[in-house]
């Protein structure tokens, strides 16, 4: 669950170089627009380079902001809020900021470090003792650390399905002992929104509230961020906010992971973030009231696991912070966190020495959009690397797109040896509930806790499963049958892909 301004005028020059490259006349309309604290920065060069690369990516609408330790230095809003409507982007359009999130709840829960209600290194357990993991060990081991950078043995994207079966905290809490792990608590770094969830879970638990409550309690109302909140319903609170688009254009069904909390589910405003962002870079400052302490934000950025290659440069000294992630850029620390949900790409890019940073929220699913401004402001505000980064960024918008195609059966592919009857019936996992597969004129057709999901044949006895919702990884089902019916399922990876483990799945008793 990942990572989701335009200042520009055009002249009746631009506005031909547009009609000469097929864009229609009402897209070369939708430049950038005026917004809070705009005219702070007089690079036209810059506002030149977002508004083609909008265009390029065939974003509809964008924020971008750029701040200092002041707050505010341009909030500037491009395009549309939603593909051939009218109503443009501006700086109070809210936005679904995606895994930006994680960074914001990493900053709520340094408020209660501060206080001596929680600690980053103490065991979580005995903040929550109903969080129990597969492995004992790190149940009675794993601190908040742990969690937040993405360390505790928890299988990459694993249990990213839950949020959409409808589950109480306290259910998806009690559920995470049923995910086995697939490598040692403290080994690898394995990006786990389920991980976030639990940490930010026994945080708010220690402070006697609930996890939405602590991001807006702590951080939200504080800084007067007005348009913001801890939930999905933030959107609707009034007609300024951005559609979700596909990548054809098409608009898309929002995404809710408002179980997940602070792991994905915070919308916001790009004038809004610009007061986190000033915070942030102020070392924890927020006007005349210190919100954190400079220690507390040195521990959420300080690399706690080492994550391989990563930005642009593709630094091989990359770590996962709390909440965010770090690398070099030509001598200067970035801090860094990005997001991704239906329909929206989003990007936070800090420079804490420079005391300055940007945000991007784009709505387009999974645009590198975001990355390709961010190089391009790395490389203003730090200098040039000497690499072309933005035909790298362009090369890179294969794979993102890649996270959502539909994995292909292997070229050796075997034929069923079953009739397609034989699997069908009802399944049981402790982790994700009842599974009902039943056999129809159209083939197999499945649904996990009565949520729709799409089985169709792999390979023998192996089928894989996917779900509508695009941002819920698929996986393989291999089927165990005795006396020619179907009794266990288990549960495994797409060899190559972006995928997850299941688990194991036991037929019902009838």
């Amino acid at each position: 669950m990942t990572l989701r301004t335009r200042w520009l005028a055009f002249g009746v020059a631009t506005l031909a170089a547009l009609a000469g490259s097929g864009l229609r006349a009402e897209e070369a309309l939708e430049g950038p627009q005026e917004g809070a604290k705009a005219g702070s920065s007089d690079d036209a060069a810059f506002d030149r380079f977002v508004e083609e690369t909008r265009r390029r990516y065939g974003v509809p609408g964008a924020v971008v902001v750029v701040a200092n330790a002041r707050g505010a230095v341009t909030v500037k809003g491009y395009g549309l809020k939603e593909q051939g409507k009218p109503g443009r982007v501006d700086p109070d359009t809210r936005f679904q900021i995606a895994s930006v999130s994680k960074f914001v709840t990493a900053t709520a829960v340094g408020t209660l470090v501060e206080r001596g209600v929680v600690s980053w290194d103490g065991p979580v357990q005995a903040l929550s003792p109903e969080t129990v993991l597969a492995l004992p060990y790190a149940t009675e081991t794993a601190t908040l650390r742990d969690y937040f950078a993405h360390r505790t043995g928890l299988p990459a994207y694993a249990g990213d399905l839950l949020p959409d079966l409808g589950l109480p905290s306290e259910d998806l809490v009690r559920r995470a002992r049923f995910l086995a792990f697939d490598h040692s608590f403290r080994s690898q770094m394995a990006y786990s929104n389920y991980g976030i969830f639990l940490g930010q879970h026994a945080a708010a638990t220690a402070a006697g509230t609930t996890p939405p409550d602590l991001i807006a309690k702590a951080i939200l109302e504080p800084l007067a961020m007005t348009r913001s909140g801890p939930t999905q319903s933030w959107l609707f609170q009034d007609d300024n906010r951005a559609s979700s688009h596909d990548r054809d254009g098409t608009v898309m069904a929002y995404e809710n992971v408002d179980s997940f909390s602070g792991a994905g589910a915070v919308v916001s405003t790009g004038a809004d973030f610009a007061r986190w962002m000033g915070m942030v870079l102020a070392s924890g400052q927020a006007g005349d009231r210190r919100l954190l302490a400079k220690d507390t934000l040195r521990q959420i950025f300080a690399p706690s696991m080492v994550e391989g290659p990563g930005g642009p440069l593709r630094d091989e000294n990359a770590a996962a912070g709390l909440g965010c992630d770090s690398y070099g850029f030509l001598g200067q620390r970035i801090v860094e966190k990005n997001g991704a949900l239906n329909g929206v790409r989003t990007i936070v890019t800090l420079i804490p020495e420079l005391e300055i940073g940007i945000a991007i929220f784009a709505n387009k699913q999974l645009t590198v959009f975001p990355e390709a401004v961010r190089a391009e402001f790395l490389e203003r505000r730090i200098g040039r690397s000497g690499i072309d980064l933005q035909a790298r960024i362009r090369a890179e918008q294969d794979a993102w797109n890649s996270i959502v195609d539909v994995p292909t059966p292997p070229a050796d592919t075997r034929p069923a040896p079953h009739p397609l009857a034989a699997y069908a019936g009802i399944y049981d996992s402790p982790l994700y509930g009842r599974l009902r597969i039943t056999n129809g004129e159209d083939g197999l057709a499945a649904t996990i806790a009565d949520r729709p999901a799409l089985l169709s044949h792999w390979s023998a006895d192996t089928f894989l499963l996917r779900f509508p919702n695009p941002d819920i990884a698929p996986g393989l089902l291999t089927f165990q049958l005795d006396s020619g019916r179907a009794v266990r399922i288990e549960g495994s990876r797409v060899p190559g892909g972006m995928s997850v483990s299941y688990g194991t799945f036991d037929r019902a008793p009838e």
